[in-house]
C-alpha cells in the first residue's frame, strides 16, 4: 500500500507510515506544507474490562457467531482493537460453559479478542463490594477450580479479578500460581487494606479493578480501600472514565494521584447496552435484566446499582481528558499503551518501526471539540473505516 502520511498524536509532527506484514515497516519524520490537514495516528485502544457490547453479552448464552463478529466490529468503530471478554461470577458450570462457548468463538475469528478477564467468582460478597454480582455465587480462591476454567477457555484467561481478604492463607499462593502462569492478577470487590493489599503485592498482584468501584459508600475518611490501594505503588488502577461510575471531581483526584504516566489505566466496564443501537432501553447482563437510563447509567432495575456501563472506550478517553484536565494524548496512552504494556502486549511499546500497526486515525471537529475517529487498524489492516 501507499504510505501514509499523519500527524503523531503525541507530538503532532507530520510521519510518514508504511506497513509491512502487519507492523510498521517505517515511522519516519515527513515533510508537508500543512501538517493540520494531517489525520492524527495514535495506538489502537485496549479495554481490558468487556462484559458484552454492541447489544450482544458476552454472560448470557446462546451466543452466535454473527452475534460474536457484531460485537467485534463494533468495538473497533469505537478504537478499541484489542479487548479482554470480561465474565462476571457465575456458578462454575456455567462459568466453563461460556468459556468453551466463547473459545470456539475466538479461534473461530479472533478479532481484536486477547483473551478472557474472569471478574468472578472469587470476590468479597459484602455489600459494599459485591456490586451486580450474585453473592451466592461466590467462593474462594482455589486454584483448582482455576485450571478448570483455564482448560476451557484454551489457556486463554489472561486476567484475574479477586479479593485477597477471602480466606487468605488460598488468596495469596493462588496470586502466585497466576503470576507463574503469566496471567495477571488485580485485586477488585474487596475490602483488603494494609498488610493484605502488601501481602498481595507481594505474591504478584499489579492492580486494582475499577478502583473506586465495588466498594463501600460510607467509609472511614483515612482507613480505606482507595487510599490503600493508592498508597501501594505497585498497583495500577483501573478507572472508569464516564463521569456516573467516578463523579468527576473524584476522578480528577484519583487520576492525577495515579498519574497518566505511571499507573493510571482506563477502562469501560462495558456491558451489552454499550455500543448498542440509539433508543436501546434495556438489556442484560448475565441472567440479570439492567435498565438502560437516559443518562447513560445501566442498572439493575428498581435498585439504581450499577450493573457495568454503556462507554465506549474512544468517547472514554476524551471524557477522562476533560474530567482529569490533562492533554487527551495522555489519557489516550492510560487507554492504550497502558494496559497493552500492563498485560506484557507488544503494543505497549506504541508506535515505530517493527511494532504491530495496531491504531487509529483522528481528524480534527473544531475548536473546542473532541477530535473524531476516522479509522481503526489491527495488524496492519482497516478494520472500520468511517463512510462519507
Amino acid at each position: 500500500m501507499s504510505p501514509l502520511l499523519a500527524r503523531h498524536y503525541r507530538t503532532g509532527a507530520p510521519v510518514r507510515v508504511v506497513l509491512e506484514t502487519a507492523r510498521f515497516a517505517a515511522f519516519e519524520a515527513a515533510s508537508v506544507p500543512d501538517p493540520r490537514a494531517l489525520p492524527w495516528i495514535a495506538p489502537g485502544l485496549v479495554d481490558a474490562q468487556v462484559n458484552g457490547f454492541g447489544g450482544v453479552d458476552f454472560n448470557r448464552l446462546p451466543l452466535d457467531e454473527a452475534a460474536w463478529r457484531r460485537a467485534d466490529d463494533a468495538l473497533a468503530r469505537c478504537g478499541a482493537t484489542r479487548y479482554l471478554i470480561t465474565l462476571i461470577t457465575h456458578g462454575a458450570d456455567e462459568t466453563v460453559a461460556l468459556l468453551g462457548r466463547l473459545r470456539a468463538l475466538r479461534e473461530l475469528h479472533p478479532g481484536g479478542c486477547l483473551g478472557f478477564h474472569l471478574e468472578g467468582p472469587f470476590l468479597n460478597p459484602d455489600p459494599g463490594t459485591r456490586g451486580a454480582h450474585d453473592p451466592a455465587k461466590m467462593v474462594a480462591p482455589d486454584v483448582a477450580l482455576f485450571a478448570r476454567f483455564q482448560e476451557a477457555a484454551g489457556d486463554a484467561v489472561r486476567l484475574v479479578t479477586l479479593a485477597p481478604e477471602v480466606a487468605p492463607d488460598k488468596a495469596f499462593p493462588f496470586i502466585a500460581r497466576l503470576r507463574a502462569l503469566g496471567i495477571r492478577a488485580s485485586i477488585g470487590h474487596s475490602l483488603a487494606m494494609g498488610e493484605t493489599v502488601r501481602l498481595a503485592a507481594d505474591a504478584g498482584a499489579t492492580a486494582w479493578t475499577h478502583l473506586g468501584n465495588a466498594a463501600p459508600r460510607q467509609a472511614d475518611k483515612f482507613e480505606n480501600v482507595i487510599l490503600h490501594a493508592l498508597a501501594e505503588d505497585r498497583l495500577c488502577g483501573f478507572l472508569i472514565p464516564d463521569g456516573l461510575h467516578v463523579p468527576p471531581t473524584a476522578f480528577r483526584a484519583l487520576a492525577r494521584a495515579l498519574e497518566a504516566e505511571s499507573r493510571l489505566l482506563l477502562t469501560t466496564d462495558a456491558m451489552a447496552g454499550a455500543g448498542a443501537p440509539a433508543g436501546t432501553a434495556a438489556s442484560t447482563l448475565g441472567a440479570a435484566a439492567v435498565d438502560l437510563l437516559p443518562d447513560g447509567r445501566a442498572v439493575l432495575p428498581g435498585t439504581g446499582k450499577l450493573a457495568g456501563s454503556t462507554l465506549t472506550p474512544c468517547d472514554g478517553v476524551f471524557r477522562a481528558a476533560r474530567m482529569a484536565g490533562l492533554p487527551w494524548s495522555e489519557m489516550w496512552n492510560a487507554f492504550s499503551t497502558g494496559p497493552a504494556a500492563w498485560l506484557g502486549l507488544e503494543q505497549g511499546g506504541g508506535l515505530g518501526i517493527g511494532r504491530p500497526a495496531d491504531f487509529c486515525l483522528l481528524e480534527e471537529t473544531g475548536a473546542g471539540e473532541d477530535p473524531r475517529l476516522l479509522a481503526a487498524w489491527r495488524d496492519g489492516a482497516p478494520v472500520w473505516e468511517r463512510q462519507g
